[in-house]
């Protein structure tokens, strides 16, 4: 197209200097004599009228048969490479849309994946807290049944030995006080009767 618009640019010069060569001959020819401007001269119309209409019709002729055509394919070439850069743009608008919803759906999925996981966690540390509280509680009764019964023991041993010991203080106070040696199992039964009164 360039070329186009260079050789028609080119054939404008050479059919305008073709257009002025008669008239500035004449101008010429006539000499100095007559003064003013010479496109004024009345008599060189008639030439620079028939320059003209030739100028025109060649002008016309090249960009009606090749300057406007090749302007038209441009830009008729110009469209559809807009109107294909639209569908592109709109292909691709749709695959990006397509590509966020997937996108979204996958956040989606990882968000109750994760929930879910979370849930799973903490329902199965709540287990393990469960059986681990229910057997501590388990061990801490048998301990404390463990220590309840040496507690039993220690009483009844303690018991034994108070008794014991309580026996043989009464039967020396009474031997110091009235003088009288107390058969073993009558203060033996009269200890026994003392305590369990007093229990």
């Amino acid at each position: 197209m360039r070329q186009s618009v260079r050789y028609a640019t080119t054939l404008c010069g050479a059919l305008s200097t073709v257009a002025v060569l008669p008239a500035m001959a004449f101008a010429a020819t006539e000499g100095e004599a007559s003064s003013g401007l010479p496109q004024l001269d009345v008599t060189t119309y008639p030439s620079q009228l028939f320059w003209l209409a030739v100028t025109f019709v060649v002008l016309y002729v090249l960009m009606s048969r090749v300057a406007l055509p090749k302007i038209a394919d441009v830009l008729e070439e110009r469209q559809e490479r807009i109107e294909s850069d639209l569908g592109k743009a709109e292909q691709l608008k749709t695959e990006a849309e397509a590509v966020r919803a997937d996108y979204e759906k996958a956040v989606a999925e990882a968000r109750a994946s994760a929930h879910a996981l979370s849930k799973d966690a903490s329902d199965d540390v709540a287990a393990k807290a469960a059986e681990a509280e229910t057997e501590a509680a388990k061990k801490s009764a048998e301990q404390m049944k463990r220590a309840e019964a040496r507690i039993a023991n220690a009483k009844r041993s303690a018991l034994e030995g108070v008794r014991t010991v309580a026996k043989d203080v009464s039967t020396d106070a009474v031997r110091k006080l009235i003088g009288v040696d107390v058969a073993s199992d009558d203060a033996d039964a009269a200890v026994g009767a003392a305590m369990e009164g007093r229990s």
